[in-house]
């Protein structure tokens, strides 16, 4: 394996954090969706470079469902319960499509339609990300444009200036490299390592001005050990069975979706065939076990593309 290639892998791990934050998840909950799926799919996948983890719009999508039922506030670990079952009907959907061989419909899926649902993702995500840029601690859990703007706005009193200025100054440093990396090829690394250098220098920036630098949101103290089971918290009946059967469906279709692009966008690059039936299977099988295992729906994600 690559050193980019490694690289990647390690940020997605803490990429894996900002994806659970999006899905009003623990952060943690992002750390060990990083770890069990990966292994799995290393077993059952057929693409060679994908990296496996939260994805950006399916996280989104499971934020914005349960939450306009269930409050992630007043009632985390009825969410959580939620998000974890959620992604077990995500991945019996998925799975099921791969045994009933349905892999033929990615056939139906044209580079432009692949291209244009990245694009798409990729602007909902960075509309998503002005929360965690300008510091704002209340907002909208719709993802057009409009309503999210007018929350920024409205919001304006909650602005953190020193969140900004790190922010800006990160995203300036990630864009510098990877125009570095884009002008001279054999720097590739430059840019991959960006990601993980950010989020150690500025950890380090934080933790140095913690005395006199409150206004910058932190995750605070993460739980050690491994994945713990989850199998006890799945849900099968109650009044929210219904909403987790829909989140899954939904947030199912939208992970395969996502990792299939990514994975038929390395296949051409790399001039090999990726065969659907199996791609589902294998992602369909992750989120099984994942859900057993304290993560929510997973997938390969667009930070492999790097």
């Amino acid at each position: 394996m690559g050193l980019s290639q490694n690289l990647i892998f390690l940020s997605s791990y803490l990429q894996g954090i900002s994806y659970a934050k999006l899905a009003n998840l623990p952060p943690i909950i992002g750390l060990y969706s990083s770890f069990v799926p990966p292994l799995i799919y290393s077993l059952l996948g057929c693409s060679k470079h994908l990296g496996v983890g939260p994805v950006s719009i399916a996280s989104l999508v499971m934020g914005s469902m349960l939450s306009e039922t269930v409050s992630y506030i007043q009632d985390p670990f009825l969410y959580l319960k939620l998000a974890l079952t959620a992604t077990f009907f995500a991945g019996v959907f998925q799975s099921s499509l791969g045994f009933l061989r349905l892999g033929f419909v990615i056939d139906f899926l044209s580079k432009a339609t692949l291209v244009g649902f990245m694009g798409g993702a990729a602007i909902i995500v960075s509309l998503q990300q002005l929360k965690g840029l300008l510091g704002i601690m209340h907002f909208t859990n719709k993802m057009q444009i409009v309503p999210v703007m007018l929350s920024v706005f409205n919001q304006k009193h909650e602005w953190s200036w020193q969140t900004i200025v790190l922010g800006l100054v990160f995203l300036a440093f990630l864009l510098t490299t990877r125009h570095i990396s884009l002008r001279k090829p054999k720097l590739f690394w430059i840019s991959a390592a960006a990601p993980l250098t950010s989020v150690i220098l500025s950890t380090i920036i934080v933790f140095l001005m913690r005395n006199k630098v409150h206004n910058i949101a932190i995750i605070g103290e993460l739980p050690k050990g491994v994945n713990p089971p989850s199998l006890n918290m799945l849900c099968f009946n109650g009044p929210y069975l219904a909403l987790a059967i829909k989140t899954g469906l939904v947030t199912g279709i939208l992970s395969l979706t996502e990792g299939i692009a990514v994975g038929r966008t390395f296949a051409g690059f790399e001039n090999y065939q990726v065969d659907g039936n199996k791609e589902m299977i294998a992602i369909g099988l992750m989120n099984i076990a994942g859900s057993c295992s304290s993560c929510y729906v997973t997938s390969g994600n667009h930070s492999s593309l790097i």
